[in-house]
């Protein structure tokens, strides 16, 4: 059922079974434990063929049109000669367009960032380099950790990507070799800014970044869990449904 769905509630493979709430979520919780599928607030997502994440290329056309008013969103939050922090991803990728005539610092590890804003006359580009990830298109490793500590560089904004948040379980992200870049930016970040698409809600992965309070405002689709938005909401930052 999960392979044709891909995504189903407890409620529905209760009902579908003839078996107990408690069983399902027992059994899912098996299940995720034994990375055969992703555990989410009243239910699971399927795996992409046993893999935490899509390849990055089906990711940039997933959602598109909720990803790009996510980007819309963040770029107005933009000043002027601020210095921000772009973390790699296909939600941040979608803030680049909307950046070009923009002058301002901005500091990333995505080579995607990297080729979308590298044409710009008015940004000044600082790339984070290292040991690209070809599933992520980040650069990570010692390297990349090195120069971010080496450039000290405290951003008036950081825009962060993940693969899951949860009021319970914080931000988490599929790719383990992007947390430390991440968690460095949070660090930097006068105001840290995270961008995901209303997919990611309720979702938790196997790599932790950080709790949700150290971000300062969530930008996400409004087809998010109201319920799960709502969890949210109680923590001390703004959520904006775009």
């Amino acid at each position: 059922m999960l392979e044709k769905n891909t995504r189903v509630h407890v409620d529905q493979l209760a009902n579908y079974f003839g078996v107990s709430r408690s069983s399902i979520r027992r059994d899912l919780n098996h299940l995720h434990e034994d990375g055969l599928l992703s555990r989410t607030y009243g239910g699971a997502v399927a795996l992409h063929n046993g893999s935490a994440e899509a390849p990055f290329i089906e990711r940039q056309v997933a959602n598109f049109a909720e990803k790009d008013r996510i980007g819309r969103a963040a770029v107005k939050l933009i000043d002027e000669g601020d210095t921000i922090f772009i973390d790699g991803g296909t939600t941040t990728e979608c803030m680049t367009p909307y950046l070009l005539e923009r002058r301002i610092t901005v500091v990333t590890y995505g080579l995607n960032i990297i080729n979308q804003l590298s044409c710009s006359k008015s940004i000044s580009l600082i790339a984070i380099g290292g040991t690209l990830h070809p599933h992520s298109l980040t650069f990570g490793g010692a390297l990349s950790l090195g120069a971010m500590q080496s450039y000290n560089i405290r951003f008036d904004k950081a825009f962060i990507a993940a693969s899951g948040i949860s009021a319970v379980d914080g931000i988490t992200n599929a790719s383990l070799e992007e947390v430390p870049i991440k968690r460095k930016a949070i660090e930097a970040g006068q105001c840290n800014i995270l961008l995901v698409d209303s997919s990611k809600i309720g979702i938790t992965r196997a790599a932790y970044i950080a709790p949700l309070p150290d971000v300062h405002r969530v930008i996400t689709g409004a087809q998010a869990s109201s319920s799960q938005i709502e969890a949210i909401r109680t923590l001390p930052m703004v959520v904006d449904l775009v």
